[in-house]
């Protein structure tokens, strides 16, 4: 799992500025949509997945793109490996929550749209 978190983060890191703009962009779309008034409810749940993948991708690049390099104790990369798989499973468990906020809204589109 850490493998896959690495690999991917050293993918996403050229692109780490966009997700900063992303995650800040739909956030304060949310904010904005939150204050508007209740006639724009239906975009607050998509604002918010879209804020939250955005950020938990900035998140995953900026913990997992760098490793230890030179002259390192042994504990000091046994605990930097220790704090990278906690941060994973953190990572694992925000990223279910995502994908079940993120299946609400998709059924709730699907509803609007066809019932």
């Amino acid at each position: 799992m850490l493998g896959i978190y690495r690999r991917f983060a050293r993918q996403l890191y050229p692109w780490r500025s966009l997700l900063l703009l992303a995650a800040l962009s739909a956030g304060l779309a949310f904010v904005a949509v939150l204050f508007a008034g209740a006639e724009q409810g239906a975009y607050l749940l998509p604002l918010l997945v879209t804020a939250l993948l955005c950020g938990c991708l900035l998140l995953m690049v900026q913990l997992f793109s760098k490793l230890p390099r030179g002259d390192v104790s042994r504990w000091r990369r046994w605990l930097t490996a220790l704090v990278q798989w906690l941060m994973a499973l953190i990572l694992t468990a925000i990223l279910l929550v995502w994908f079940f906020l993120f299946l609400k809204t998709l059924s709730a589109i699907i509803r609007q749209l066809f019932f």
